[in-house]
């Protein structure tokens, strides 16, 4: 998936100046961080990696990231707003119509901005209490939407008046309605093979979501388009297969919604960047960044293989990054699952991206391939964070396919890159040419390689940073 740069304007400057809006948490990103930068150094204004602002920033700004909504008009019924994002199971339930409650109630909403501040109010109180305990490491989860009526409140109906009044349960004693979920899509963030990701508020808890959404074939034309059907039948399958997971290094998919025009999927906003973006702006990371990279990928990694996925699509663009150094693996269109995800010939379709793809998807033969492939694109990525560019630089597509089916060659190291005698087996051990000889992502991860200095933490400030602590304390 490609991310879109922050193409919007900066907010106007008030007396007493403020210093310029970070980008890594907190500051514009260091050499503890990075290596020496190729580009100068950049600042909120030009643009840099961090293509996804944080929930903050978006509520300061709804305007520019919301602009064809009435973001004061009330339109969202005063019970939403209430779900707690550490309580996904629990969303509001809806209120019950009964008649002439229902005028009242038509007299009582809130409008977005109100949803979205009263939400940012809610996690300001819940990170407090998080950090008066150091030890304590508060993971935010969005609400899930899955067996929710899933509504988008467009520009049309804020215009219009929209009734958000629930359908009321018959007098039989049948089950209340599902819960209602209004959602409402601001600005495109990122576009890739399978669709486009626009920024979005889940306007009945206030959370910021993310939806990627592909159009629903209509005409005869659309319909008789192969691409365009395969599309959105890899999405429908991209939801079912990833709606249960749930892991700190995987996106999480929230929800799923199939309209007359548009198939969506509802997904833990990231704000921040891709690793690509980031090593595209700045060049090749600092090694120690690369080994917490490296080793929350392969946590990731373990995961989805421990449900029976393979990704088939890893590289540093699909890997998400928050400004707190947290990685997520994302972008799952082509994703497969399976029932013996370690049987050799599992899979024969050549799937992924070439410069990332092992050697097997592309000559699979009789054999087909597993979930080494993966490791084979870990190593790939490890590359990338090396070396500050996509594997195989210098060569073309069809190139590096002949390269892979005839002389099964893996990615060459760049030049001005020098690997220490551990790096260098862990490179060797992603791109062995037996699948059979690469390690699983558990082996991987206790690699030498990623051991990182004793004391060594990931700064909200952007880079490395010594902290104090006992030997008996954990990385």
């Amino acid at each position: 998936m490609t991310l879109i740069p922050n193409k919007f304007p900066p907010p106007p400057k008030h007396p007493p100046p403020s210093p310029p809006l970070p980008h890594w948490g907190g500051r514009t990103p260091t050499r503890q961080l990075l290596k020496e930068p190729s580009k100068p150094e950049a600042t909120f204004q030009d643009s840099s990696w961090a293509s996804r602002p944080n929930p903050e920033e978006v509520l300061n700004r709804l305007e520019d990231f919301f602009p064809d909504h009435d973001l004061d008009k009330p339109v969202i019924e005063a019970s939403s707003g209430g779900t707690s994002p550490t309580a996904p199971e629990s969303p509001p339930a809806p209120i019950p119509y009964n008649g002439k409650a229902a005028d009242k109630r038509s007299r009582h909403k809130k409008s977005i901005r109100v949803v979205a501040e009263e939400h940012n109010l809610r996690q300001d109180r819940t990170s407090r209490m998080q950090s008066s305990s150091a030890a304590n490491v508060f993971r935010k989860r969005s609400t899930k939407l899955w067996d929710s009526r899933v509504e988008e409140v467009t520009p049309g109906q804020i215009t219009s008046g929209m009734p958000s009044i629930p359908d009321s349960p018959s007098a039989s004693g049948t089950p209340a309605p599902k819960p209602i979920f209004k959602w409402v899509r601001g600005e495109l963030i990122g576009k890739g093979n399978f669709g486009r990701v626009y920024l979005a508020l889940n306007a009945t808890t206030g959370e910021m979501i993310a939806v990627k959404q592909v159009e629903i074939p209509r005409t005869a034309s659309d319909k008789n388009d192969t691409r365009q059907v395969t599309v959105v039948e890899a999405l429908k399958l991209e939801s079912e297969t990833l709606k249960d997971l749930d892991h700190t290094n995987i996106v999480q998919y929230l929800g799923f919604e199939e309209t007359p025009n548009f198939l969506s999927i509802f997904l833990e906003y990231v704000p921040g960047g891709s690793v690509g973006s980031c090593l595209r702006k700045y060049g090749r990371f600092e090694e120690t960044v690369t080994k917490y990279f490296t080793e929350q990928i392969l946590l990731g990694l373990e995961y989805l293989h421990s449900k029976g996925i393979l990704h088939r699509d890893l590289k540093a663009d699909n890997i998400l990054v928050e400004k707190t150094g947290v990685c997520k693996i994302s972008d799952f269109g082509i994703s497969k699952r399976t029932d013996d995800i370690d049987k050799q010939n599992v899979l024969t379709a050549m799937q992924g991206t070439v410069f990332w793809m092992a050697p097997e998807v592309v000559n699979t033969g009789k054999r087909g391939y597993n979930s080494k492939v993966d490791i084979w694109s870990v190593g790939c990525v490890v590359l990338e964070m090396w070396a500050g560019e996509r594997p195989w630089r210098k060569e073309e597509a069809m190139a590096v396919i002949v390269k892979l089916y005839s002389s099964k060659q893996a990615p060459p190291i760049p030049s001005g890159v020098t690997l220490s005698p551990q790096a260098d087996d862990f490179r060797r051990k992603c791109f062995a040419m037996d699948p059979n000889e690469r390690p699983t992502a558990a082996e991987l991860r206790k690699h030498r390689y990623l051991n990182r200095p004793p004391g060594w933490a990931f700064s909200d400030f952007g880079g490395s940073q010594e902290v104090t602590r006992d030997d008996s304390d954990d990385e």
